[in-house]
């Protein structure tokens, strides 16, 4: 007998790709009852779209592209134009503007359901446990009851960071701001303080801005040739930012080249797996030939090992300054010398799609793992050219410094500093600022909370394997995203990074949630008892 769709969804967590859920079942689904869990008591915004965080922190894509579902990549701009708002789609408004909307979105789904007759019900508090019973469905607790559905969506967003050094102990000298978001910590320390950063992430951009910020005292004024200069005023600090890779955030370009892709495409990918499984250097070969189709070139040493030629800790630092200056001078040029930025953000629903069909083989994915994701990542998750501009203008004023090759950091005896081991020596740092993006996304962590902890006891959420080891993320189809071992319970968040692609993107989580539900409901026909009931007169 064929199941019926499920008339009650429990959605845990409700940040974008919550929001997102909630929005796409009232508009699209037949459901009668949706619960939706969100710990922190605020229901939308989530992690880096807090209401109440920094002005400074910018959106990384451009407003134009921000959107809750993938069909309408210019709902943020829509919802902005509504309010009367003239916004540049191709700029970047801070994150907590997109917050609003999400919260916004919370509201509207509520207003939809109740005119449907659906029934939405918001609980502020942290889940803590998931079993499947033996007759079907999931019950779901929480420290103020529990709940029964027919199947559950895992929406928790981020995973906990990993920690890359030991916290100095109170009166101790060194200060360790473990995170950004969500507190002071960056705003009470002093104007003269200079503040390594571990990590060149998009998080190291945030606290950039913030240690910069108006408020300070400083400034960025451009010159007689339009060029960002900075003033400092009473602020004195510095910033080292200390990392692996060195490498820098590309830029989305202000006018894209239009990228028509004919050889790096899905046929193509299929093709050369069916023939014995995809390989990186394939792939290479594919991008050459579409840069060469766009009239473009890729300089591959620049992009895998940009600092190999520098032989002093000087010398890094100031080709670090001369490639931010080259890219920020092709996006913004318009003239295709930003062609691997444009291709990535063209394509990224086929590098998804690399993972999810599983046409990369088991040893490219870790050699991509291990060496390439990095590269991959400067292009696939780009800065705004105002916060590339920003760094620039600092890095010439001499109040920003790159070291690469960093391998170690460790708290010195009496807790008075830490030192910093990088590819030309040591960093001796009084404040130390956690930015690496580093998240730990291994299912059986003692660091994952009580509701994943519950979960893996009883075989519901398993870690992923690559070609038999143990690897980051969790055991899941990646056609419907139900959890390997689970009938109805399943995953839309940052634990889908590992089997997959990169998953830090608006557009392709509000792609993953589409497509889940999708399979959910059309696994399940729907009947008369179960759809929604029609409005009375």
């Amino acid at each position: 007998m064929a199941q019926i769709a499920p008339a009650h969804v429990v959605i845990i967590g409700c940040g974008f790709a919550g929001t997102s859920a909630l929005w796409q079942l009232v508009d699209r689904h037949p459901v009668r009852r949706i619960t939706v869990f969100e710990a922190s008591g605020v229901f939308g915004p989530g992690y880096p779209y807090r209401l109440d965080d920094c002005a400074d922190y910018l959106i990384n894509n451009t407003t134009g592209t921000m959107c809750l579902v993938p069909g309408h990549r210019r709902a943020f701009l829509d919802w902005l134009a509504g309010q009367q708002r003239a916004i540049d789609p191709r700029g970047h408004l801070p994150r907590r503007e997109f917050g609003r909307f999400l919260a916004d979105t919370v509201r509207a789904a509520q207003t939809s359901a109740a005119i449907k007759g659906i029934q939405v019900e918001l609980i502020g508090a942290e889940v803590t446990g998931l079993q499947e019973p033996a007759h079907g469905g999931v019950r779901v607790q929480w420290h103020g009851g529990e709940v029964a559905a027919d199947a559950a969506i895992l929406t928790t967003g981020r995973c906990p960071d990993r920690q890359a050094a030991p916290r100095a102990p109170a009166g101790a000298g060194a200060v360790y701001v473990l995170a950004h978001i969500g507190g002071d910590a960056l705003d009470d320390l002093p104007l003269d303080a200079t503040c390594h950063v571990l990590g060149a992430s998009l998080s190291a951009y945030d606290i950039v801005n913030r240690l910069f910020a108006p408020r300070t005292g400083c400034s960025f004024v451009r010159d007689a040739a339009g060029v960002l200069q900075y003033r400092a005023g009473p602020n004195a600090r510095q910033v080292v930012l200390c990392s692996r890779s060195g490498r820098l955030k590309k830029m989305h370009s202000r006018t894209p080249l239009p990228i028509r892709r004919t050889r790096l495409v899905a046929p193509v990918l299929a093709g050369l797996a069916r023939q014995g499984g995809l390989t990186l250097a394939a792939i290479q070969a594919l991008v050459d030939e579409e840069a060469a189709a766009h009239g473009q070139a890729v300089d591959w040493p620049q992009v895998l090992a940009p600092y190999a030629n520098c032989d002093s800790a000087e010398a890094v630092n100031r080709h670090a300054g001369a490639l931010l200056a080259a890219d920020i001078a092709a996006a913004s040029g318009g003239d295709g010398a930003n062609f691997l930025a444009d291709l990535a953000d063209n394509a990224q629903d086929l590098l998804w799609q690399v993972f999810a069909q599983g046409w990369l083989r088991p040893d490219q994915q870790r050699l991509y793992r291990t060496h390439v994701e990095s590269a991959v990542l400067t292009y696939a998750a780009t800065c705004p050219i105002p916060t590339a501009e920003r760094l620039l203008a600092l890095h010439r004023a001499g109040r920003l410094v790159v070291r690469t090759g960093v391998h170690g950091v460790a708290l010195q005896p009496d807790g008075s500093a830490y030192t910093i081991a990088h590819r030309f020596g040591l960093e001796q740092a009084r404040v130390l600022v956690n930015a690496t993006g580093a998240v730990d996304r291994r299912v059986a962590s003692p660091h994952q909370g009580a509701l994943l902890a519950s979960l893996h006891a009883q075989g519901l959420a398993q870690p992923y394997r690559l070609d038999g080891e143990v690897s980051d993320g969790v055991a899941v189809d990646l056609q419907t995203f139900r959890l390997d071992g689970s009938r109805c319970t399943y995953a839309a968040n940052m634990l889908l990074w590992g089997p997959a692609f990169f998953t830090s993107s608006a557009f392709t989580m509000a792609s993953v949630v589409e497509q889940l539900l999708a399979g959910l409901f059309a696994a399940h026909p729907v009947s008369p008892s179960s759809a929604p009931p029609l409005p009375r007169n």
